[in-house]
């Protein structure tokens, strides 16, 4: 049978995971020097609320190459014939899949594999999620690790529109004076994470602009769509009715876990799409 390790930054819903025998390795998040798990969603909302009243930035700490071992040793121990794969958050934001990669290093001659998902947040859930349905279908462990996800690789994409540029600025991703400027102008850039590239592919005046835009990038296929926030969920009403006004149906509405939303920031909304595909 094949098993699924994921990272937590895929924020992978926990009932979704029990149902399914999914292993969840937790990133770490460090602010004001205290130390916490990422966890699931249930975990979210105090470590959200602290990062609204710090003056600080948080900093974020890959698993070791144990905390690994330890979900494999899991796994073999409930079934020991188990073919498993290892998926975790895209190399260019974390160093995540070299601990992955160490650990499955300690089990040779088992079908192990750990794969850069080349994904962020909701888009590693997507393809979570398709990885499940296809071995409910009886894809095996090569057609799924050679074909599908390479496939899945390519059709997935998460776009993001930030409500401030202050936890922009506060990360260092952008300098106090075009936080400050982009604040005053209401220019919103619209973030694209594809397939382990970053882009901003618009800068545009204001939140409705942004959304349009974002919709303009969507798939002209789509096989799955959510709308996705950080934290506060005061501006998915808004996302909600454009997708409605473009006859667009979407899938559900997903928070991002902090490893990836504090970096972007309190309040963006985002949209995290699956272009339809065959294997």
């Amino acid at each position: 049978m094949i098993h699924i390790i994921a990272d937590s930054t895929f924020g992978i819903p926990k009932s979704f995971a029990e149902n399914n025998g999914i292993k969840i390795v937790n990133l770490k998040l460090i602010l004001d020097d205290k130390v916490t798990e990422e966890g699931m969603e249930e975990n979210w909302e105090d470590f959200y609320s602290k990062l609204r009243i710090s003056k600080s930035f948080p900093s974020t700490s890959q698993p070791s190459p144990e905390d690994f071992i330890d979900k494999i040793k899991e796994i073999y121990n409930e079934d020991s014939n188990a073919e498993i794969i290892i998926l975790t958050i895209s190399q260019a934001l974390s160093g995540t899949i070299n601990a992955a990669t160490l650990a499955v290093k300690e089990f040779e001659g088992k079908k192990i594999m750990a794969i850069d998902s080349c994904q962020a947040a909701t888009c590693g859930r997507i393809m979570v999620e398709e990885i499940v349905d296809l071995i409910k279908a009886g894809k095996t462990f090569d057609e799924v690790t050679n074909k599908a996800i390479p496939i899945l690789k390519e059709k997935l994409m998460i776009q993001f529109v930030p409500e401030t540029m202050e936890y922009l600025k506060r990360g260092g991703r952008i300098g106090k004076l075009s936080a400050t400027l982009a604040s005053i102008l209401k220019i919103k850039p619209v973030f694209n994470f594809r397939n382990g590239m970053i882009t901003i592919t618009k800068k545009v005046l204001g939140l409705g602009k942004a959304i349009s835009d974002m919709i303009a990038e969507l798939p002209k296929k789509l096989k799955k769509l959510y709308v996705c926030y950080i934290d506060d969920d005061s501006n998915v009403d808004t996302i909600k009715k454009k997708l409605e006004q473009n006859n667009i149906r979407y899938n559900g509405i997903a928070k991002v876990g902090p490893v990836f939303g504090c970096h972007v920031g309190i309040g963006a909304i985002g949209l995290a799409s699956l272009e339809d595909y065959e294997i």
